[in-house]
């Protein structure tokens, strides 16, 4: 049975394909695609009916999606089953190594071997590169150069050096011989017991690395994408070597299950063969019980195997935003009130921060500067500032607090930013955000915007 077949025989959940679509002249409606040809698409209003329309009267990313729209990826919107593989499960058939990560506060931890030394390492998107700290670099028996460099945070400049470090692996991933910095990190609020410094957008970028909040887990690039094996190899690779209960053993590839049965298929038998699972052992039976008939479809499927990851979270209703890069810093554009608003996307960051330039432009209700942030440099004073809505996409977050300080502080005098204001981890956390380095996309759970009555408390740290 395909892949169409399985879906065909699940019940369908009609409600997840729709989605707002725009035209040209700024007017939105929330429909699912039912059919489209080379020049017009008909869509299922959501309040009912049916409208037909030109691609071409669309706003230009509806146009792109109405292009890439099939009949398959509908199927999947509609299916109940798909609504439950989670995203590790999606890129994970797409061949991403995955690990979890550690969320502590808000601040993500990943276990990372520098010079066969086991330390965690903070990921932090706004950091333009990898730091070490220098009391940890030492414990890796690093060689460390002198303090020559200069480093720059949210709360002014520190001095660094150049160190050398051997190996650094992360997962199955091993990069060499690198250059690194290494400083005293102390004074932004690092404690060198839970961390040994920090992993930067430099490798972040390197690795292809997709982050996500929701699943708390971190991939990496695939070594081979599955389309470019052969057919033959993927159908051998399904055959494996199953124990039972009693002893005996046997060679054949799962096909389907039920309550009471794993159904096998056996080589040069057409015949399908079903086996109590009480009679499986533990260790297989454990394998059973997590099998699915739609993930198992999905991984040998041709269509599923060159989807996109953009198109494989935008299947499970995330947002999608095409986010730029200014060195390695990932900027996305927004909105505070009326005032448009370019955000740094910083998973360091503990919670969302405005500089002090873009908040009395945007007329923001600030308090004294009464307040401490710490960041490279030490701490900055800032000021509790009210933000009745903060806009990004789809997603909308509403009458927060958060904090108000001059950014671009610097011992030599002012540093001209990239950007108004840092989206910070406390954001990206409740909106399930995903960060995609190998498409250069970010992606949002607008359904997770804030409600007015659940007011944040900012504590940005780096």
């Amino acid at each position: 049975m395909g892949v169409f077949a399985a879906l065909s025989s699940l019940p369908a959940q009609q409600a997840s394909a729709f989605r707002r679509y725009a035209g040209k002249d700024g007017k939105t409606f929330y429909a699912a695609v039912q059919s489209r040809t080379d020049s017009a698409v008909t869509f299922k209003l959501q309040e009912g009916g049916v409208k037909t329309a030109r691609i071409s009267d669309l706003s230009e990313p509806d146009q792109q999606f109405v292009r890439r729209w099939t009949k398959f990826k509908d199927e999947l919107m509609n299916n109940a089953e798909f609504s439950k593989v989670t995203v590790k499960e999606l890129l994970e058939l797409r061949g991403y190594q995955s690990f979890e990560f550690d969320i502590k506060g808000n601040h993500i931890y990943v276990e990372t071997q520098i010079n066969s030394k086991t330390m965690n390492l903070m990921v932090d998107t706004g950091a333009q590169s990898s730091l070490l700290h220098v009391e940890s670099a030492k414990e890796a028996g690093l060689e460390i150069g002198p303090f020559d460099q200069r480093i720059r945070g949210v709360a002014g400049e520190a001095p660094a050096a150049v160190v050398k470090v051997p190996l650094i692996k992360l997962g199955d991933v091993q990069v060499t011989n690198r250059k690194l910095l290494a400083a005293d990190l102390t004074p932004a609020g690092f404690n060198p017991k839970e961390s040994g410094g920090i992993l930067g957008a430099d490798f972040l970028r390197e690795m292809d690395a997709v982050i996500s909040y929701r699943e708390g887990r971190m991939f990496l690039k695939p070594e081979t994408p599955a389309a470019a094996k052969p057919e033959a190899k993927q159908v051998a690779a399904e055959f494996r070597r199953w124990s039972m209960v009693d002893g005996k053993s046997f060679v054949g590839a799962l096909s389907d299950k039920n309550e009471k049965e794993a159904i096998f298929r056996i080589q040069n038998n057409p015949k399908p063969a079903p086996l109590a699972l009480e009679r499986l052992s533990p260790a297989d039976r454990a394998i059973v019980d997590k099998w699915s008939k739609l993930r198992d479809d999905l991984a040998k499927n041709p269509e599923f195997r060159t989807l996109t990851v953009k198109e494989l979270l935008e299947l499970r209703s995330y947002q999608s935003f095409e986010y730029r890069l200014d060195g390695n810093h990932i900027l996305v554009d927004g909105s505070v009130g009326e005032t448009k608003a370019i955000f740094l996307i910083d998973t360091g960051a503990y919670s969302g921060c405005f500089h002090l330039e873009f908040a009395q432009r945007a007329k923001l209700d600030m308090g004294p500067m009464d307040q401490i942030i710490q960041g490279i440099g030490g701490t900055a004073p800032a000021a509790r500032t009210k933000v009745p809505v903060l806009r990004l996409g789809d997603a909308v977050i509403e009458n927060r607090e958060l904090l108000t300080a001059d950014l671009f502080k610097s011992d030599a005098g002012l540093v001209k930013g990239n950007h108004d204001a840092i989206f910070g981890a406390d954001f990206l956390r409740q909106l399930d955000a995903v960060i995609n380095y190998k498409e250069g996309r970010m992606f949002l759970r607008p359904d997770n915007s804030d409600k007015k009555e659940t007011p944040l408390a900012p504590q940005p740290k780096k």
